[in-house]
């Protein structure tokens, strides 16, 4: 099967940047197969780009290269890593972005030789110059080892942990998505490890509360803030038919509160 090169950027859609990272990709590795997860990441919001990671990954085929470029240390002395676990391979600037796959497994390698590089290197455009070409030589089957040095001193980030308390959990939202709905970083099994039933849950967030958790959107009333587990097994809060981001005026790193 042709390689599987995914790509998640901060670039957006209207300038060119997308597609020449495409068009260099190609050059190397014409049979790869490349597929966008998003280019929407909030500007430099490294974050936000490795929880998108973590959620979307773990679906596309064994040993797909998957290519990050959120990267607002662009041209300073960050290193370039890239990163081999036991299910795939990622590229990225070594800001933290790729914490989530960097399990006890994870082989990291500081990107060095040139030669995977293109030959003039701007200090603006790594995603095109370097990572790349990068992910296309590791895609066409070159071994990391040949691309540059093992290491063992990653930078990563503090992912914000849900905290359980007596009578409930003490959470955050983590990602809004076009439609406004928010997903929180607490997952499904620490939700239902209360013995009480979920129609007992009230979610705070602010002076807002929200009572229950419903099992699809329709089950919420249009315009009614409403909550679920949603396709990242995360606890959710949506507003059937409007925006829930919007009417709580909220973004990532909101706190909020689940009690039983």
């Amino acid at each position: 099967m042709p390689a599987v090169i995914t790509l998640t950027t901060d670039f957006g859609l209207e300038d060119p940047f997308v597609g020449i990272m495409k068009g260099v990709i190609l050059n190397v590795c014409p049979a790869a197969r490349l597929i966008d997860i998003t280019h929407q990441i909030e500007p430099q919001n490294i974050l936000q780009a490795a929880w998108v990671l973590k959620a979307a990954h773990t679906y596309f085929p064994k040993n797909s290269v998957h290519l990050v470029v959120v990267d607002p240390g662009v041209g300073s002395e960050r290193r370039p890593i890239a990163v081999k676990t036991r299910s795939a391979f990622f590229v990225a600037p070594d800001n933290g972005v790729l914490t989530p796959v960097l399990d006890k497994s994870a082989a990291i390698y500081e990107l060095t030789k040139q030669k995977y590089f293109l030959k003039d290197i701007s200090s603006t455009f790594h995603g095109r110059d370097v990572f790349a070409p990068a992910a296309a030589w590791i895609a066409k089957g070159t071994a990391l080892s040949k691309m540059g040095s093992k290491i063992t001193d990653p930078q990563t980030l503090t992912l914000p942990q849900p905290e359980l308390k007596k009578n409930g959990i003490t959470g955050e939202i983590i990602y809004s998505d076009r439609f406004g709905n928010l997903t929180t970083n607490i997952p499904a099994d620490l939700v239902h490890s209360f013995s009480q039933r979920v129609d007992n849950m009230t979610i705070q967030v602010g002076k807002t509360r929200i009572k229950g958790l419903v099992s699809s959107y329709s089950q919420g009333k249009p315009g009614e803030l409403g909550c679920l587990i949603n396709s990242w097994g995360n606890l959710e809060i949506f507003c059937r038919e409007s925006n829930a981001a919007k009417k709580l005026k909220v973004a990532a790193g909101k706190k909020i509160i689940v009690k039983f």
